[in-house]
């Protein structure tokens, strides 16, 4: 066998080998994408009244203000889609344990008294449980990640460049139109 040829096979067989997890991750993604929007219907992690706790956390840490609130850009439905769809089972059970003890200590308060308790679960250092604070921890970096993450907020509250210029370090928020930069 010649030198050019073995080149060529050598080719053949790394383009394949590359090639192969690509179109592979294409196919899958075709069907995920089908699967993500038949799932979007129903619930994929919650029940009816714990997606009821969600939104009203999601609200409580991001209200509407002159942005929309958190359950205005589907937070609420990003937390369920991720939770139920991506975890691993373990981390699911997790989850599902940490929001259990934080359902447990929120039942039954008022809006008053879930925004006080909301303001508790932030400090560290209160008598809660602490599963009940892991769990709200968890919710509140969701909800704050999936609402930065938003189209509706990335494209028209945060400067949103798609195609990005010239670096410049230090430029004052002014100069950006007061905006701060979209993730």
């Amino acid at each position: 066998m010649k030198r050019r040829d073995i080149i060529k096979y050598t080719a053949y067989a790394t383009g394949a080998a590359l090639s192969a997890p690509l179109i592979s991750s294409l196919l899958v993604s075709c069907q995920s994408e089908v699967a993500a929007t038949a799932t979007t219907e129903g619930l994929a992690f919650f029940s009816e009244k714990e997606m009821e706790l969600v939104k009203k956390i999601a609200n409580l840490i991001l209200p509407k203000t002159d942005s929309p609130s958190a359950t205005e850009v589907g937070v609420h439905e990003m937390i369920d889609h991720m939770v139920g769809n991506v975890y691993a089972e373990k981390e699911k059970a997790d989850y599902k344990t940490d929001f259990q003890a934080l359902s447990q200590l929120v039942a039954d308060k008022s809006t008053d008294e879930l925004a006080t308790l909301v303001t508790q679960l932030n400090d560290k250092d209160t008598a809660t449980p602490e599963s009940a604070q892991k769990g709200f921890r968890r919710i509140k970096q969701q909800t704050i990640a999936y609402y930065l993450s938003s189209k509706e907020i990335g494209m028209n509250y945060l400067n949103y460049l798609p195609v990005p210029g010239e670096y410049e370090a230090c430029i004052s928020l002014a100069d950006v139109g007061g905006k701060a930069w979209a993730l």
